[in-house]
């Protein structure tokens, strides 16, 4: 409507609002206090009726972060036929795309903390990573817990405290690294630069 109208002073504050719940940078995500179609309130919108909304206004910054949103859905979510909240097939083909290199990305990741990471046996008889204990098991079921690839592991129950901030802080680098760094370009929108 600011658009259709032309307020513009309107449409630039609104915008402005959008940026901390569709962040560009990692750090802003990670200590955002509502993310996505959260800010929107209730009733929460179709997360494609905001993706559909920032592709037609041309709001680019908040579309790799919308994708990711839409695509947490899976696949009925993103072929949804509700009013609005259908997507144009090159956004939809962008966004299932996106989420598989994603997905790879974090297998990769997981592949290589569970196998390659010289992580210290622990004394602690219940910690994944005491040497009594099947570790390759243990910490691909460790590392399976993560369904949102970009939200941190909750390693609770199978690791010690120590164990578990350490293993965090590998996740939170490969987080970062491979799938908030190349979000963007996963999408094929190129990099967050360009964005």
């Amino acid at each position: 409507m600011t658009a259709k109208y032309g307020f513009s002073d309107i449409r630039e504050a609104l915008v402005e609002d959008l940026k901390g719940a569709y962040p560009t940078k990692f750090e802003d995500f990670e200590t955002a206090g509502v993310l996505g179609e959260d800010i929107f309130g209730s009733p929460k919108p179709h997360p494609n009726a905001i993706l559909n909304l920032f592709s037609e206004q041309k709001i680019r910054f908040a579309l790799p972060f919308a994708a990711y949103r839409a695509g947490l859905g899976g696949p009925s979510a993103l072929s949804s036929e509700k009013p609005g909240a259908a997507l144009p097939p090159p956004i939809l083909a962008s966004i299932i795309h996106g989420m598989g290199g994603m997905r790879r990305a974090m297998t990769y990741a997981t592949q290589t903390i569970a196998h390659n990471w010289d992580l210290e046996a622990c004394p602690e008889r219940t910690c994944i990573l005491n040497a009594g204990i099947n570790p390759t098991k243990r910490r691909m079921e460790a590392l399976k817990k993560s369904e949102d690839m970009l939200s941190p592991l909750s390693l609770g129950n199978l690791l010690c405290a120590d164990c578990a901030g350490r293993l965090e802080s590998i996740h939170r680098s490969y987080r970062k690294r491979f799938v908030w760094a190349r979000l963007p370009n996963l999408l094929g929108w190129g990099g967050w630069e360009s964005i």
